[in-house]
């Protein structure tokens, strides 16, 4: 059971009506809650419609009165009504008969001092507490009188796991507030549990804050009152259904202030670690608070989080869905042993084993223990569930453990169905030397596929050609493009004259200055180079050295390096290697082609003196 009372300094926020709406939205969901109409001088949730079927029947007010009576707690179930909501079933227990004469009578005889110092209120409400968990209530909503009063410490500090504070952001209000907040952080410095606190914005001009007046005054809260921690708002809401006192999440659910009781349900629930919802979404949001504070150097938060997640961890020490979520937690505080633990639960309970396994891999990696590491990396390759996202990752890491081994061509055993997938693969396996002679088979046995289209198939054979000349093998390279160099067409592809002409180069060891003036050629005779593509301009710059106009080659590695330091992270084609590299490698052998060029040299290509030696 989780107690939330939801409080305001102010009348007028909109207090109770959220409580309805999140009180409705929760039953819906499956939830047992019960609401309890604790502004005794004003009550008003019997006045919703879904709970007009109570009656205004005998509640707080009638409590207190048997207790004070006989002196014994008497049965909560008899001041509660049972409800419904769309055929679920939802709980109140009213302030009493407020309609009726006496009530106020009954109201008025309570000494709420004389209560707790001469006849044990403390323990009355206690007892009261007991048996809503004893009627296995999830959630019980307490709607709290405004202001200071007996009835709101009861409310806010006594009964409650946690106090939603709604409020308008005024001068009046945030100083009304600051009292009672920090009465409640005393509280908790008595107590093994804190009483969590969220503040919710409410009623706010829906309006350009074109004067910073909205800003301004929330600045003010926040300095007051709840500082760096994330609030909700719930804005001014322009309808005439407010008056009819529905609840908008039943009546209108795709309506703005639907949607934002919606923000501020789960705002509460992530409060209540116990509740499996409220374990997920408070764990899915402790990424976004981790880098905030980390930004801001609030280490204090770092500690805050680890406890969080360990405490979700204990409520739910066998759901994979927490386990895994909770991994990415303590991955980001440092704590690598909980980590582990944590996908360890995450993959014996089969919940997205393939990142859970990479995951516990880096996990592995960073403690020193690589053969662990690489029994993780095996098994994720071998598995028919993981994707590209998981895959690509872990040949990276398996040939930065121990370079390329054949067996790691599984990955690339699947149907042409499945091309989109080679593809991606491609994009990691094409930056490893020793696996290109299998990512060039690979792509062969798709170049006269049926099953693809004629672009894909296209592709499968430029890869397939890139594949070969970054292994060595020039002759098959050759006959893929298969061109006659003494009559080079005017159709001949751009992609091809310069892949036969570095391939040409690579056999024979002299470069064709005959196909490169071509390349130029025809390079030239576009209306415009790709703007995003580096490796276009690197390759021109290769051509324009092998026919010895090097003026033109400094300037197309100049144009090069501008495109590719745009996207230092990005992956791209590097002709100098003929792999695929990221960004900042480019720009590594960019400069290193500037270099040589400024030796007043010919560009060769690099990679050509590193597979004779793979060859020899």
């Amino acid at each position: 059971m989780f107690v939330v009372t939801f409080y305001s300094y102010k009348g007028g926020v909109g207090r109770t009506m959220a409580l309805v709406n999140i009180a409705v939205a929760e039953a819906r969901l499956g939830k047992r809650v019960l609401v309890v109409d604790f502004d005794l001088e004003a009550p008003s949730l019997p006045s919703y419609k879904v709970f007009e079927s109570s009656g205004c029947g005998s509640g707080v007010v009638d409590y207190i009165t048997s207790y004070r009576e006989t002196g014994i707690a008497p049965d909560a179930q008899q001041f509660i009504s049972q409800c419904d909501v769309d055929g679920a079933p939802i709980w109140i227990m009213p302030a009493g008969r407020h309609t009726d004469a006496g009530y106020t009578v009954a109201l008025n005889s309570i000494d709420w001092q004389d209560l707790y110092e001469h006849q044990e209120g403390y323990l009355m409400f206690e007892d009261l507490k007991r048996q809503w968990e004893s009627l296995d209530f999830d959630y019980v909503l307490i709607d709290s009188r405004t202001g200071h009063t007996d009835v709101g410490g009861i409310c806010t500090r006594q009964l409650p796991d946690a106090v939603v504070i709604m409020f308008l952001p005024t001068t009046q209000n945030i100083g009304g507030l600051g009292p009672i907040v920090d009465s409640i952080i005393e509280e908790n410095k008595a107590r093994k549990k804190d009483i969590a606190l969220h503040f919710c914005a409410s009623n706010v001009p829906d309006l350009d804050d074109e004067k910073g007046i909205l800003t301004e005054a929330l600045n003010s809260a926040s300095e007051r009152l709840y500082k760096e921690d994330p609030i909700t708002i719930v804005h001014h809401y322009s309808s005439l259904d407010v008056l009819t006192q529905t609840a908008f999440v039943q009546s209108r659910p795709n309506s703005r202030l639907s949607k934002e009781y919606e923000t501020l349900r789960q705002a509460i629930v992530s409060l209540n670690f116990e509740d499996r919802e409220g374990a997920i979404v408070s764990l899915q949001g402790m990424p976004d608070v981790y880098e905030a504070a980390r930004q801001q150097n609030r280490t204090k938060v770092r500690d805050k989080l680890l406890e969080q997640t360990r405490d979700i961890r204990s409520f739910h020490p066998n759901d994979g869905e927490i386990a895994f979520l909770a991994a990415r937690v303590l991955s980001d505080v440092g704590d690598s042993a909980g980590e582990i633990e944590a996908l360890n639960v995450a993959i014996e309970r089969g919940f997205s084993v393939d990142r859970s396994r990479l995951a516990r891999a880096y996990c592995y990696l960073a403690a020193n223990q690589p053969d662990t590491a690489i029994e993780d990396l095996t098994v994720l390759l071998q598995t028919q569930t993981a994707t590209v996202f998981e895959v690509g990752p872990a040949l990276q890491l398996l040939n930065g453990i121990r370079g390329w081994k054949p067996q790691f061509e599984v990955v690339l055993d699947r149907p042409d169905e499945d091309f989109a997938t080679v593809v991606a693969l491609s994009n990691y396996i094409m930056s490893i030397r020793e696996a290109l002679p299998a990512m060039a088979r690979r792509f062969e046995r798709s170049i006269d596929s049926t099953l693809l289209t004629p672009r894909m198939r296209r592709y499968a054979l430029n890869h397939a050609i890139l594949c070969h000349i970054g292994s060595g093998n020039f002759a098959r390279a050759k006959e893929l493009i298969a061109i006659d160099p003494t009559e080079l067409s005017p159709n001949i592809t751009l992609q091809d004259l310069f892949n036969y002409g570095i391939a040409d180069w690579g056999e024979t060891g002299a470069p064709n200055s005959d196909i490169f003036a071509k390349v130029i050629e025809q390079a030239l005779s576009l209306k415009g180079l790709p703007a995003e593509d580096s490796n276009v301009r690197q390759c021109l710059a290769l051509a324009h050295s092998v026919v010895g106009d090097k003026d033109a080659a400094r300037q197309a590695l100049q144009d090069a390096l501008s495109v590719a330091s745009q996207s230092p992270g990005e992956m791209v084609f590097d002709c100098w290697l003929y792999l695929n590299v990221f960004g900042e490698e480019m720009m590594t052998d960019l400069n290193e082609m500037s270099d040589v060029l400024a030796a007043d040299k010919t560009l060769e290509p690099k990679f050509f003196g590193e597979v004779r030696r793979l060859l020899n």
